[in-house]
């Protein structure tokens, strides 16, 4: 009987396992799917999960240089169990600072499975070395993008790609504001506009957001908005205890639904960059986009990233779409700004803007890419 070993080190590549494995049980795939996983991996019941990926929710470099010894000790316990077990193939997702040398040191001792990666670390913008290791090491990659895919495929990369797995999920994305209004906790909802605040998925990325979104919270609040905090399903024990402590001390508002429902019921959103920028285009959201590492690290991304756009909406558009407030300028007077100049707009211009989404978002392909890793799996292992 036929296994796939897998990896996901971010809340994002939980996403991606869970929904590949889905697909290859939909499709008929009845060996064993075990690894390193997250939450949503084990709440679906698709993968054993044999390790808890809490570890790796990582953002700056300086966390990583914090957890960097038990970080190796997973990968030397991943790479023996992995060598110990032989499975026919491994599937990572994202995080390629971990997985990366997962890869490299599981070839360099004789594995020779099909390796497959999800959501494949970016070579169009920098460290475009990383192409190597992919080319050489990766059996088959599955980009998010397409931009990503013709620079993997330019670079040698045996690329593979229709489309991101959320505009598929996104398709039929039935929310109802008055249930999510429902359901927020804290300070009574009255009328007025709701904007939606993501602090992030991280511990070490809420940390340092959240005492700004908490400022923006009241400011916005003394402006007639209604601010509302996400809390969403996916976040690590620490981060939600981190996170909810502070909510239930200040009474600020929160949601404990889905990310997505919350921003499918706001007005506008305010918050951490990552994948809840490509849900804000999906949703037809605008969002002020808010970036705060710890100090060493901004640094370092200085250097090495100067120039680069981090909101996917920015970098399909070529241009500032989305209001990016990196470190200094992640402040809650320049985000209250953003928030009010959208909100004071007039319908002419919003409806503008959102034509101007929807032609991002057929950028994005196609729906069915979970399924479609999985039949390129299962090909592959044929």
């Amino acid at each position: 009987m036929k296994s796939v070993f897998v990896s996901a080190g971010e809340v994002s590549g939980d996403h991606y396992v869970a929904s590949a494995a889905k697909s290859l049980r939909e499709k008929g795939f009845d060996g064993r799917i075990y690894g390193l996983c997250g939450e949503e991996s084990r709440a679906a019941g698709m993968v054993e999960a044999l390790w808890n990926n809490d570890i790796l929710h990582l953002m700056g470099i300086s966390e990583v240089f914090g957890a960097i010894g038990a970080v190796l000790r997973l990968l030397w316990e991943m790479k023996r169990y992995i060598l110990k077990t032989r499975p026919d193939a491994v599937a990572v997702a994202d995080s390629p600072d971990f997985h990366l040398p997962l890869v490299r040191s599981l070839r360099r001792n004789g594995y020779g499975g099909k390796i497959f990666y999800i959501a494949p670390p970016s070579v169009w913008a920098w460290r475009k070395y990383r192409a190597r290791t992919l080319a050489r090491r990766v059996d088959v990659c599955f980009p998010l993008f397409a931009f990503e895919h013709d620079a993997l495929a330019a670079r040698k990369c045996d690329s593979r790609w229709i489309g991101h797995p959320l505009v598929e999920e996104f398709m039929n994305l039935d929310i109802k504001r008055e249930e999510v209004v429902k359901n927020i906790k804290g300070s009574p909802v009255r009328d007025g506009a709701i904007a939606a605040l993501l602090p992030g998925s991280r511990r070490s990325e809420i940390e340092p957001l959240y005492p700004v979104l908490s400022e923006l919270y009241r400011s916005l609040d003394g402006n007639g908005a209604v601010p509302v905090f996400s809390v969403a399903p996916g976040l690590s024990a620490a981060a939600r205890k981190f996170l909810t402590e502070r909510l239930a001390a200040s009474g600020e508002r929160y949601y404990e639904g889905p990310g997505r429902q919350l921003m499918g019921a706001a007005d506008v959103v305010l918050g951490a960059s990552g994948t809840a920028t490509a849900e804000a285009l999906l949703l037809r959201r605008y969002m002020v986009v808010m970036y705060k590492v710890s100090f060493f690290s901004s640094i370092v991304g200085r250097l090495l990233l100067r120039g680069v756009k981090f909101a996917l909406p920015n970098i399909l558009a070529g241009e500032y779409f989305y209001p990016e407030l990196i470190q200094e300028r992640a402040t809650a007077e320049n985000a209250l700004a953003c928030a009010c100049d959208w909100l004071g707009e007039s319908a002419r211009n919003r409806e503008k803007r959102t034509r101007a989404m929807d032609d991002l978002v057929a950028k994005m392909g196609c729906p069915g890419a979970a399924g479609f890793w999985a039949e390129q799996i299962l090909g592959e292992l044929e």
